[in-house]
């Protein structure tokens, strides 16, 4: 509140007065320009230590993001191998457990990213103050956080049901057919949600290189054995493919925005 006092004795002339005015807008226009700068002094720290407190978690986050690569690359040999495991078993029931090719291992630990940072920023006010594309990237980076989490814990999931059977059995060699069958599917399924698990992380690295480090790579999903769209058959000179992409491209496949050029339109979009 700015008070602005009366004069100590009466103005005698015009001239008089129009000081007196002066003097108070003057006082009034420098009171709210110094309320000002000390607004604007103070938004600025705000911005800054927000910043400083968003580049440290993005810092931490960047650790557990290349632990979740470092678990996806040994996670999809785990299913694999488990999958060659009940294949195997499959084609010879009852087979003891020490002449199988593996046992079925199960282990996933996915990372557990923090925007606790994030959180209190937006809660506090302070990212009303920093810049629209600034917090446009930042809304881009902690949703891709979040979908990765989602996808990791799909994962988790799946790999618990995939090993309940650990409950049932001691040995696999004791395992019924139509239980083989179940495992098997189950595994495929978490096989499944391990391949978008890693399309998350590749989409991270490849969508914003500057707050995600390089990870999973569209090689890399391309050598899992669980592929959305099959590899054999899909030349152009088969007729069956060449129909399914005629009728793809007049509904406008490939979409602009996900076909950069020299792109492979055949590569799923993600």
């Amino acid at each position: 509140m700015l008070d602005v006092h009366p004069p100590h004795e009466a103005a005698h002339t015009w001239k008089d007065f129009f000081i007196h005015i002066a003097t108070i807008v003057i006082g009034l226009l420098i009171a709210i320009g110094l309320e000002q700068t000390v607004e604007a002094i103070h938004h600025h720290r705000e911005v800054s230590e927000t910043r400083e407190a968003l580049r440290a978690e993005i810092s931490d986050n960047r650790k557990d993001f290349e632990q979740d690569a470092r678990v996806w690359r040994w996670e999809t040999a785990e299913l694999e191998s488990n999958l060659d495991t009940l294949e195997y078993l499959r084609q010879h029931p009852g087979t003891p457990d020490e002449k199988l090719p593996g046992v079925l291992f199960w282990s996933h630990r996915g990372a557990r990213f923090s925007h606790a940072a994030w959180d209190a920023a937006t809660s506090a006010g302070a990212t009303s103050l920093m810049p629209r594309e600034e917090i446009t990237e930042m809304q881009a980076y902690y949703t891709r956080l979040e979908t990765i989490g989602t996808a990791d814990r799909d994962v988790w999931a799946a790999i618990n049901d995939a090993s309940r059977f650990e409950f049932v059995a001691s040995r696999l060699s004791d395992l019924t057919p139509a239980q083989i069958e179940e495992i098997t599917k189950l595994t495929e399924i978490a096989m499944e949600r391990h391949f978008l698990w890693g399309i998350t992380l590749e989409n991270a690295g490849s969508r914003q290189p500057e707050e995600f480090p390089p990870s999973i790579t569209t090689a890399d999903l391309g050598l899992h054995k669980m592929q959305f769209v099959p590899k054999a058959g899909m030349g152009a000179g088969n007729p069956a493919y060449a129909l399914t992409m005629q009728r793809l491209e007049a509904a406008g496949y490939p979409p602009p925005a996900l076909s950069p050029p020299g792109s492979n339109p055949q590569t799923p979009s993600k």
